[in-house]
């Protein structure tokens, strides 16, 4: 076998072994567009369930609705908008709602909400996250991930909150706490 011959035959295994590679890439991403849009599908039965307990509600609640959030996302500021322009004031006695940060730096780019607790722990974050921010969980009694939504740049926020969470009031006036708007 010549040289040329032989490099050729190289280049065509290499091409093959990148066709490969760049197919099942895009194989992995189309699962998980399917299972990001309809959560509640089988194609779920292999991912962790399961929320760390410092995640889970407390006392009376039933639920959590957990917001993973990053400083360097406007979807991320977006969605934290809408939680304070919905949450404070409102009587979710059932419902913890969380803020869920990877650093201290990421957490100083948002302001407080009353009503929404902040916890800032890489660990926690790393445990639920997927790769996307921002994402909303909700978690059961029993520690559960009972629903998980991804947020991108046209989904109705109030409408995914108040899906997720029905005792949110998503009509509701601003509160007089919270400055913003949207």
């Amino acid at each position: 076998m010549s040289l040329p011959t032989a490099i050729a035959l190289v280049a065509l295994l290499l091409s093959a072994f990148a066709l490969l590679a760049v197919g099942a890439v895009y194989a992995r991403l189309r699962l998980l567009e399917r299972t990001a849009l309809n959560p509640r599908t089988a194609l779920l039965a292999d991912e962790a369930e399961s929320a760390p307990t410092a995640l889970w509600p407390t006392g009376e609640q039933r639920h959590t609705l957990v917001l993973q959030l990053s400083d360097g996302c406007a979807l991320c500021h977006l969605v934290w908008q809408v939680a304070a322009r919905h949450v404070p004031g409102q009587d979710l006695d059932d419902v913890r709602v969380v803020g869920l940060f990877a650093s201290p730096d990421a957490v100083a780019a948002f302001d407080d909400i009353s009503g929404v607790t902040t916890i800032v722990d890489p660990d926690l974050w790393g445990a639920l996250s997927e790769g996307y921010t921002p994402c909303v969980f909700l978690i059961d009694a029993e520690g559960r991930v009972a629903d998980r939504r991804f947020v991108y740049g046209d989904t109705d926020v109030p409408a995914l909150l108040a899906g997720l969470v029905p005792a949110l009031d998503v009509s509701a006036p601003e509160t007089s706490g919270s400055s913003r708007a949207l």
